[in-house]
């Protein structure tokens, strides 16, 4: 990701997270439907413990990250 998009994208799940806590789900519908307002649609998103994934996604728009023990993978698809 760029570097501007990708400290927002960040911050971005970081609200989610702190928002919803433990119920991922919510977490990442809303990280997902912030990112495709913000950044425009096709945008996947999950959020979890403890799993893996092989993606095709478009070139630089890629976030793994962690917060806490959960992960986060975002990327835009398509």
């Amino acid at each position: 990701m760029p570097t501007e998009m990708g400290h927002e994208a960040v911050e971005i799940v970081t609200m989610g997270l702190d928002k919803h806590g433990k119920n991922y789900e919510a977490a990442s519908s809303f990280v997902k439907q912030t990112f495709d307002k913000k950044f425009g649609s096709s945008w996947q998103c999950a959020i979890g413990e403890g799993f893996g994934f092989d993606i095709s996604c478009q070139r630089k728009f890629l976030l793994h990250v962690y917060y806490g023990k959960a992960a986060a993978l975002c990327y835009k698809s398509g």
